[in-house]
């Protein structure tokens, strides 16, 4: 004659959870209608976690660039100085490249704004205009040179001659852009 017996040992873990409608892997609340845990992306039906793809990051993505600034003595006397002096003090400087548009100019007087790239540090070159030119970076993990109408204009590898107002010029390892009275930017390659 069979028995009416109950046990009374606890179900295992993962039971539970299903039961109380957690995760099979992590205990996460299941949502009515989901597949998947929102947490580990568990497969609620299988308790299979789906297979990752290798992640790999793109091969823009390990190329790293920078700019050097500094003062340049040989644009300084081709150009247009109006009184200006050359500054007898500037340190070249380093500026790593983030961003998909990197801002060339100087200190906005009005609402303080600093472009990644400020040419009124550490001495001002008041030939800049707050927002002189743009770097703008493409598909490919380069960048391209954009000058939107300042008023001295911008010159790429050539002292004297000016780059036309909003179109984009790409800039390549080893290039120099030359801005104001005297600011040289060169740009440099890192990584692959």
């Amino acid at each position: 004659m069979p028995t009416n017996e109950t046990t009374s040992a606890a179900p295992p873990e993962d039971t539970r959870r299903r039961k109380a409608g957690g995760c099979p892997n992590c205990g996460a609340r299941q949502a009515v209608g989901e597949r998947f845990c929102l947490r580990c992306r568990c497969e609620f039906a299988t308790g299979t976690m789906p297979a990752q793809p290798e992640l790999v990051p793109h091969p823009a993505a390990r190329v790293r660039w920078e700019v050097h600034i500094d003062a340049d003595r040989v644009y300084f006397e081709t150009g247009k100085s109006d009184g200006m002096r050359f500054p007898a003090a500037q340190p070249p400087r380093i500026v790593p490249l983030r961003g998909e548009r990197v801002v060339i100019g100087r200190r906005n007087r009005l609402d303080g704004r600093r472009p990644l790239i400020n040419l009124s540090v550490p001495v001002d070159d008041e030939g800049v205009s707050a927002e002189h030119a743009v770097l703008e970076r493409t598909a490919d993990g380069s960048y391209q040179l954009v000058d939107h109408g300042s008023r001295n204009g911008t010159r790429l590898n050539d002292r004297c001659v000016r780059l036309p107002k909003g179109r984009p010029v790409p800039v390549r390892d080893g290039d120099q852009i030359f801005v104001g009275a005297w600011s040289r930017i060169t740009i440099r390659r890192v990584g692959l």
